[in-house]
């Protein structure tokens, strides 16, 4: 996910995946360029028949509402065949973790300021220790796992819903990805794992993958924080 749309509403707050947001861009962009060629900021638009014929370089606008039917029909069932990948299940941590091994992280790491370095190390440790699996750390933003291709699945387009009781006391988290040098960690945790969104079939709300991640890193900060202060 490239990106997110966040806003307050009665103490609630709501994320939607970055492919919706260029979706509904891309309509309103790619008519108002068709308005005005040859400006700089115009773009090549270019229908959905196109694109289904092979077309790649422009922005597809449905020229109208049967192309706009079309389109939604045919994301609908790439969506049904691509949902969410099949994680394993992350590992209990009373299973997993010792003493000794919470003793290990509290010393060795500081959680309310680590630089990408830091924190991949961390991951990696976590890795070693049977806390999480190597696949949890594209979404938990290790350095070396984030890749520039990422596949549009079920998964990336829901909308996330978030109790602003759940969030952390500050207004912003800075995170790698925006260029900060340094981060929170607790904070973080704290912001990921908020994020749910609503399963119609099971009739309650659940948290993505990434947010199971995220919930099981701030329960190893936890750990950390009792054995450190002990």
């Amino acid at each position: 996910m490239i990106g997110t749309l966040e806003t307050a509403t009665t103490g609630v707050w709501m994320r939607d995946s970055s492919a919706h947001m260029r979706a509904n861009a891309r309509q309103t962009t790619g008519k108002s360029a068709a308005a005005t060629p040859g400006s700089e900021s115009s773009y090549n638009v270019i229908s959905w028949e196109e694109a289904l014929a092979g077309k790649q370089s422009g922005i597809v606008v449905p020229q109208d509402a049967d192309e706009l039917q079309q389109m939604q029909a045919w994301f609908m069932d790439y969506l049904a065949r691509n949902p969410a990948p099949d994680y394993a299940e992350l590992p209990k941590l009373s299973d997993v973790m010792t003493s000794e091994k919470w003793q290990t992280l509290a010393e060795k790491y500081d959680p309310s300021s680590m630089t990408q370095e830091q924190y991949d190390a961390f991951l990696d440790e976590l890795c070693e220790m049977g806390a999480l699996h190597p696949e949890d750390l594209t979404d938990l933003g290790h350095s070396r796992y984030q890749f520039g291709f990422v596949k549009l699945t079920a998964e990336s387009c829901r909308s996330y819903l978030a109790n602003g009781a759940d969030l952390p006391p500050v207004s912003y988290v800075p995170k790698f990805k925006d260029g900060a040098r340094r981060i929170n960690l607790l904070y973080w945790a704290q912001e990921e794992k908020a994020w749910q969104y609503y399963d119609a079939d099971k009739g309650t709300w659940l948290q993505s993958h990434k947010a199971q991640a995220f919930q099981q890193i701030y329960d190893i900060l936890q750990g950390m924080r009792a054995y450190g202060a002990a």
